[in-house]
């Protein structure tokens, strides 16, 4: 996959800065690990660092170059590897694999998502934990912004194409002066709980939201899974 972030690496954080509803859950799945938290898909270390400062050693891992280093200039003493969802490059096994941000929903299809999972779980100590979050559009989601450009408070723009014809949704990003289209492959949540299934997890929780909301029927919005290995 191209590195999409590469072009807007530098403003990433303040594209983010209103994303904060994930951030004590993350931080709360911590509690209780023994080993150091692995977390994938970590970015400019939106979660990584609060976790690092809440006392926990934290192995973050990214296949962007571009991001890994803001999160480096930002937090020098983090452990910052190169690694892919399919791919991380650990040979330990840890007691925390984060997944947050929807990250996920960069894989194309049931082979990606499940060698992403399967590489999750092999990671995973016997009694381990795998959290994660994922989104697909609501119906109000979609009449509400379906092609519309959207300001947020940092001045980024966004537009997001929901459901193309290809399956996917194509979400355009601007902010000072830096652009970039990122292409997610969203899917319902019992799709979702199913592949956790196949790929050897058997699923603890699994929520509507951060908050312990009930998963919606229809399978939209938002969709947050802990696991561990079956």
């Amino acid at each position: 996959m191209d590195d999409e972030y590469a072009g807007i690496a530098d403003v990433y954080d303040a594209w983010c800065l209103e994303v904060q509803e994930d951030i004590g859950f993350y931080v709360g799945m911590c509690v209780g690990t023994t080993t150091p938290v692995v977390e994938l898909a970590a970015g400019t270390g939106r979660i990584a660092i609060p976790i690092a400062e809440s006392g926990f050693d934290v192995i973050a891992v990214d296949r962007s170059e571009a991001m890994l280093a803001q999160l480096r200039d930002k937090a020098p003493a983090l452990d910052c590897r190169l690694g892919d969802l399919r791919a991380p490059g650990l040979d330990d096994r840890y007691d925390r694999v984060l997944i947050p941000f929807r990250s996920l929903l960069h894989l194309r299809d049931d082979a990606e998502r499940l060698e992403a999972l399967r590489a999750a779980r092999d990671l995973l100590t016997d009694e381990g934990y795998l959290a994660f979050d994922v989104f697909s559009p609501t119906p109000e989601d979609i009449a509400a912004t379906q092609g519309i450009w959207f300001h947020r408070d940092s001045g980024a723009r966004e537009r997001a194409d929901w459901h193309r014809a290809d399956g996917t949704t194509r979400v355009e990003v601007e902010l000072r002066g830096r652009t970039t289209t990122l292409v997610l492959h969203p899917a319902p949540a019992a799709h979702w709980l199913e592949l956790v299934e196949r790929a050897g997890l058997e699923v603890i929780t699994a929520w509507g939201g951060f908050d312990g909301e009930p998963v919606r029927a229809d399978g939209t919005g938002d969709l947050v899974v802990v696991a561990q290995p079956a």
